[in-house]
Protein backbone atom coordinates (compact mmCIF):
# COMPACT_ATOMS: atom_id res chain seq x y z
CA UNK A 1 0.00 0.00 0.00
CA UNK A 2 1.62 3.28 -0.92
CA UNK A 3 2.11 5.97 1.68
CA UNK A 4 0.40 9.20 1.81
CA UNK A 5 1.33 12.21 2.81
CA UNK A 6 -0.68 13.42 5.52
CA UNK A 7 -2.29 17.01 4.67
CA UNK A 8 -2.21 19.45 7.65
CA UNK A 9 -4.74 21.10 8.81
CA UNK A 10 -3.43 24.61 7.76
CA UNK A 11 -3.41 24.02 4.46
CA UNK A 12 -7.11 23.33 4.55
CA UNK A 13 -7.97 26.82 5.19
CA UNK A 14 -8.83 29.27 2.58
CA UNK A 15 -6.60 32.31 2.19
CA UNK A 16 -9.88 34.42 3.51
CA UNK A 17 -9.90 32.23 6.34
CA UNK A 18 -6.18 32.56 6.76
CA UNK A 19 -6.84 36.12 7.01
CA UNK A 20 -9.69 36.09 9.26
CA UNK A 21 -7.72 34.14 11.63
CA UNK A 22 -4.90 36.54 11.92
CA UNK A 23 -7.33 39.47 12.22
CA UNK A 24 -9.28 38.14 15.05
CA UNK A 25 -5.94 36.86 16.81
CA UNK A 26 -4.81 40.55 16.50
CA UNK A 27 -8.53 41.86 17.60
CA UNK A 28 -7.89 39.83 21.27
CA UNK A 29 -9.98 37.06 20.03
CA UNK A 30 -8.37 33.17 21.71
CA UNK A 31 -7.75 30.47 19.67
CA UNK A 32 -10.68 28.77 20.62
CA UNK A 33 -12.91 31.55 20.09
CA UNK A 34 -11.78 31.95 16.45
CA UNK A 35 -11.99 28.39 15.90
CA UNK A 36 -15.77 28.18 16.66
CA UNK A 37 -16.42 31.06 14.71
CA UNK A 38 -14.68 29.45 11.60
CA UNK A 39 -15.70 25.97 11.94
CA UNK A 40 -12.37 24.86 12.28
CA UNK A 41 -9.94 22.88 15.19
CA UNK A 42 -8.25 24.95 17.27
CA UNK A 43 -4.87 22.97 15.94
CA UNK A 44 -5.44 24.40 12.81
CA UNK A 45 -6.07 27.87 13.98
CA UNK A 46 -2.89 27.95 15.78
CA UNK A 47 -0.82 26.43 12.70
CA UNK A 48 -2.29 29.12 11.37
CA UNK A 49 -1.26 31.93 13.74
CA UNK A 50 1.92 30.09 14.29
CA UNK A 51 3.36 30.20 10.89
CA UNK A 52 1.81 34.49 10.24
CA UNK A 53 4.20 35.08 13.46
CA UNK A 54 7.42 33.03 12.24
CA UNK A 55 7.25 34.00 8.43
CA UNK A 56 5.02 37.04 8.72
CA UNK A 57 2.66 35.92 5.67
CA UNK A 58 -0.12 33.65 5.56
CA UNK A 59 0.02 32.39 2.22
CA UNK A 60 1.37 28.93 1.53
CA UNK A 61 4.84 27.89 1.17
CA UNK A 62 4.56 26.37 -2.75
CA UNK A 63 5.50 22.91 -2.97
CA UNK A 64 8.03 20.83 -4.27
CA UNK A 65 8.71 19.60 -7.19
CA UNK A 66 7.85 19.52 -10.86
CA UNK A 67 4.77 22.05 -11.88
CA UNK A 68 1.92 20.55 -13.50
CA UNK A 69 1.58 21.38 -17.03
CA UNK A 70 -2.06 21.25 -17.16
CA UNK A 71 -4.24 23.65 -15.46
CA UNK A 72 -7.30 22.64 -13.31
CA UNK A 73 -9.52 23.70 -16.57
CA UNK A 74 -7.83 21.93 -18.87
CA UNK A 75 -7.88 18.66 -16.81
CA UNK A 76 -11.65 19.28 -16.48
CA UNK A 77 -12.12 19.49 -20.51
CA UNK A 78 -9.81 16.25 -20.89
CA UNK A 79 -12.11 14.84 -18.50
CA UNK A 80 -15.38 15.72 -20.18
CA UNK A 81 -13.71 14.98 -23.72
CA UNK A 82 -13.24 11.18 -22.83
CA UNK A 83 -16.51 10.88 -20.75
CA UNK A 84 -18.70 12.36 -24.23
CA UNK A 85 -16.26 10.50 -26.72
CA UNK A 86 -15.81 6.96 -25.16
CA UNK A 87 -13.91 5.50 -27.60
CA UNK A 88 -11.51 8.36 -28.68
CA UNK A 89 -7.90 8.07 -28.11
CA UNK A 90 -5.48 9.97 -26.43
CA UNK A 91 -4.14 11.87 -29.78
CA UNK A 92 -7.58 12.53 -30.55
CA UNK A 93 -8.58 14.27 -26.98
CA UNK A 94 -5.49 15.92 -26.84
CA UNK A 95 -6.38 17.11 -30.35
CA UNK A 96 -9.67 17.92 -28.85
CA UNK A 97 -8.86 19.75 -25.92
CA UNK A 98 -6.10 21.81 -28.04
CA UNK A 99 -3.55 21.98 -25.01
CA UNK A 100 0.43 21.22 -25.48
CA UNK A 101 0.62 18.59 -23.35
CA UNK A 102 1.56 14.52 -24.50
CA UNK A 103 -0.68 12.16 -24.88
CA UNK A 104 1.20 10.75 -21.93
CA UNK A 105 0.26 13.54 -19.52
CA UNK A 106 -3.53 12.78 -21.12
CA UNK A 107 -3.56 9.29 -20.11
CA UNK A 108 -2.59 10.11 -16.44
CA UNK A 109 -5.09 12.58 -16.14
CA UNK A 110 -7.59 10.29 -17.09
CA UNK A 111 -6.05 7.38 -14.63
CA UNK A 112 -6.37 10.14 -11.89
CA UNK A 113 -9.92 9.98 -11.88
CA UNK A 114 -10.03 5.93 -12.44
CA UNK A 115 -11.13 6.42 -16.64
CA UNK A 116 -8.96 3.36 -17.49
CA UNK A 117 -8.60 2.13 -21.95
CA UNK A 118 -11.47 0.69 -22.86
CA UNK A 119 -11.32 -2.32 -25.46
CA UNK A 120 -12.59 -1.50 -28.97
CA UNK A 121 -16.65 -2.77 -29.22
CA UNK A 122 -16.87 -6.00 -30.88
CA UNK A 123 -20.08 -5.67 -32.31
CA UNK A 124 -21.74 -2.61 -34.05
CA UNK A 125 -24.36 -0.86 -32.30
CA UNK A 126 -28.01 -0.81 -32.65
CA UNK A 127 -30.03 1.56 -33.85
CA UNK A 128 -33.50 3.30 -31.81
CA UNK A 129 -35.14 1.49 -35.57
CA UNK A 130 -33.17 -2.47 -34.84
CA UNK A 131 -33.80 -1.83 -30.78
CA UNK A 132 -37.62 -1.75 -31.86
CA UNK A 133 -37.94 -4.39 -33.91
CA UNK A 134 -36.02 -6.25 -31.39
CA UNK A 135 -38.14 -5.28 -28.88
CA UNK A 136 -41.09 -6.40 -31.25
CA UNK A 137 -40.03 -9.72 -32.13
CA UNK A 138 -39.33 -10.87 -28.65
CA UNK A 139 -42.82 -9.65 -27.60
CA UNK A 140 -44.38 -11.47 -30.41
CA UNK A 141 -42.72 -14.69 -28.66
CA UNK A 142 -43.03 -13.75 -25.13
CA UNK A 143 -45.79 -16.14 -24.80
CA UNK A 144 -44.45 -19.31 -27.01
CA UNK A 145 -44.45 -22.48 -24.76
CA UNK A 146 -41.59 -24.94 -24.97
CA UNK A 147 -42.72 -28.09 -26.88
Amino acid sequence: MPLRRRRSHYEQLTEFERGRVIGLREGGFSFRDIAERLGRNVSTVHDCWVRWSRDGTASRRPGSGRPRGTTEREDRRIRRTAVSHRTASAAEIRAAVGTTVTQRTVRNRLLDVQLRARRPVACIPLTPRHCRLRHQWCQARAQWRAE
